[in-house]
């Protein structure tokens, strides 16, 4: 076994353990449930833009590598959309609803699954391209997920789109969406990154942090008596994130091909097998900072990402290996 395979194994079992640490804890009353609020926001808000802060800056990018994360952008508005239409054939709920759109839109391109996939399957420059592929994530979250959770958690929201889309820039927990500018604007601009974060392992030691830490504060919020009540959305959301995020992803793919900048060899494998990953950590954390229905994200999120590993990613394996 490969030392990426191992590291990927390793991150698994770190992964179950924290999810089953939270969970544990909440049934013991060791911890009170209320605290994955806090733990998420805080990973969200704080964690991953950092993580992406110091990768950016490490990443060389070049002008032509901006339309990569321009067509993640508009993947990512195109399936909430779609997600958000046909939500009311899997929920009447109105709170479930906005979840289902924010699940369908967001996938888990990061190093928690994407982004490790591709490492596994092409190796550290497949990784490289995975970084370029979610540059703009924090824009997507911010301007799109922030005002669909902030209009679907009221019972009577007040303002329009527009307003609910202004409110999130100067909102505290949108303080990512700088930070990622800033990242971007440091690596354009060729600003070296200091030596003490790569000799001192600081973006490793971050992301074995971050990661258990989130997944500590889902299991927190994880309730399998809910999973049958919503066998509904957890069938739906499989097939916006596994049938329709291909097809759409297929789509766009094969659509650059009319541009000046096609996605052939590695970067077109990239931008496909990042557009039907399963749905991403932080809609749980969007879920939670939101209180959008935050017990129901944790099931969605678990239930969807055991079916892309059971059932999605051997495919990957046989078409993409």
């Amino acid at each position: 076994m490969s030392s990426i395979a191992i590291k990927f194994v390793a991150t698994s079992i770190v992964i179950i353990l924290a999810m089953a640490g939270g969970y544990l804890c909440r049934r013991m009353q060791w911890i009170k449930e209320a605290a994955g609020e806090s733990i998420m926001t805080v990973v969200a808000v704080y964690g991953y833009p950092g993580v992406g802060l110091l990768t950016l800056w490490g990443t060389i990018l070049h002008r032509s590598d901006m339309f990569m994360p321009i067509m993640a952008v508009f993947h990512s508005a195109v399936m909430t959309l779609i997600s958000l239409a046909l939500a009311g054939y899997f929920t009447q709920e109105r709170t479930e609803k906005g979840l289902f759109a924010v699940a369908g839109g967001l996938g888990n391109n990061g190093f928690t699954m994407g982004a490790f996939v591709l490492y596994l399957l092409y190796g550290e420059q497949a990784m490289g391209v995975a970084n370029v592929y979610f540059i703009l994530f924090m824009i997507v979250v911010v301007l799109l997920m922030y005002p669909i959770a902030r209009h679907y958690a009221t019972a009577q929201p007040q303002g329009s789109m527009g307003s609910l889309i202004l409110h999130s820039i100067f909102d505290w927990r949108s303080i990512g969406l700088p930070i990622s500018l800033i990242g971007i604007v440091l690596s354009v601009m060729g600003v070296p990154r200091p030596a003490v974060i790569t000799s001192w392992h600081v973006v490793d030691i971050l992301v074995y942090f971050l990661t258990p830490l989130a997944f500590f504060g889902i299991g927190l919020r994880l309730h399998f008596s809910k999973v049958i009540p919503l066998w509904k959305p957890i069938v739906g959301l499989a097939l916006m994130r596994f049938v329709v995020a291909a097809v759409v992803g297929l789509a766009m793919a094969y659509a650059t091909w009319l541009t000046p900048w096609p996605f052939r060899g590695l970067r077109w494998n990239v931008f496909v097998v990042e557009a039907f990953v399963p749905t991403a950590v932080t809609m749980v954390a969007v879920a939670n900072m939101f209180d959008l229905c935050p017990r129901e994200a944790s099931v969605l999120f678990v239930a969807n990402t055991v079916m892309y590993l059971v059932l999605v990613l051997p495919v990957v394996w046989w078409f993409f290996g």
